[in-house]
């Protein structure tokens, strides 16, 4: 019996995290749980927090929704930078001071 569990998370621009994990601390909307392989099926959502995985770094995160099913847990999340991805810094356009 596998020790650990597929973890997902993403938001619409990109995949942030995908690998086996052992474990992942979450704060949803009435508290704050641990997720371990073989989890009973939940869907919740999640507010502004980090998602923490283990042996991983912090995952800052504004809001998102989890669903774990199968031994899987996709995360859909809104990032806390997300603007630097949707009005990136254009270097060198005309007018800019350096």
């Amino acid at each position: 019996m596998a020790d650990t569990f597929r973890l997902r998370v993403m938001s619409l621009m990109r995949t942030l995290f995908d690998d086996d994990v052992e474990s992942v601390f979450l704060q949803g909307d009435e508290g704050e749980y641990e997720l371990l392989p073989f989890h009973y099926p939940l869907i919740g959502a999640l507010v502004n927090s980090d998602i923490r995985i283990a042996k991983h770094p912090a995952l800052p995160i504004r809001s998102g929704v989890i669903l774990f099913d199968n031994n899987t847990c996709i995360i859909l999340v809104e990032e806390q930078n997300i603007e630097r991805f949707l009005f990136p810094a254009k270097k060198g356009a005309a007018g800019d001071k350096k």
